[in-house]
């Protein structure tokens, strides 16, 4: 059974909270945790500049390698399909979520595939679990949605 590290999780969600947005991820491999970052799009106006995708290119940028096997993500918020894609292709071995997308759903417009349903499709192993910490994750989308 997949256990998440919960200080891993509090950091993204600290992120989160530092950058006023519900969207806040980390990259740990063990207890160890490498990189923290937030949602930037109105910042970067980059629509895919997402806290997932922020913490592996700067994981990326920091170890000079793409392939992050080892490493598991945390995020407040399940992975949209480009972030659950950009996870597979970094290799990443397990995903953490907070909020699920059906609840995510509630606050804002949400593309309607399930991060578990793309890792299923993809050519590495990717487990996923959700609902960690969701009551703290839900707290940032009722605060910055």
């Amino acid at each position: 059974m997949l256990k998440p590290h919960l200080p891993h999780m509090k950091a993204a969600i600290e992120i989160a909270e530092k950058h006023h947005t519900p969207f806040g991820a980390a990259l740990a491999m063990g207890d160890q945790l490498f990189v923290a970052a937030a949602n930037q799009t109105g910042q970067l106006h980059d629509p895919t500049a997402h806290a997932e995708v922020m913490a592996i290119r700067k994981l990326g940028d920091q170890i000079k390698k793409t392939d992050l096997s080892g490493y598991t993500l945390y995020t407040t918020c399940e992975p949209c399909p480009m972030c659950m894609s950009a996870a597979i292709w970094a290799k990443i071995d397990t995903v953490f979520y907070g909020c699920d997308i059906p609840m995510i759903s509630k606050y804002m417009g949400q593309i309607q595939m399930r991060a578990g349903t793309l890792a299923k499709s993809g050519f590495v192993e990717t487990h996923v679990k959700g609902e960690i910490m969701v009551n703290e994750c839900e707290e940032l989308l009722k605060k910055y949605s």
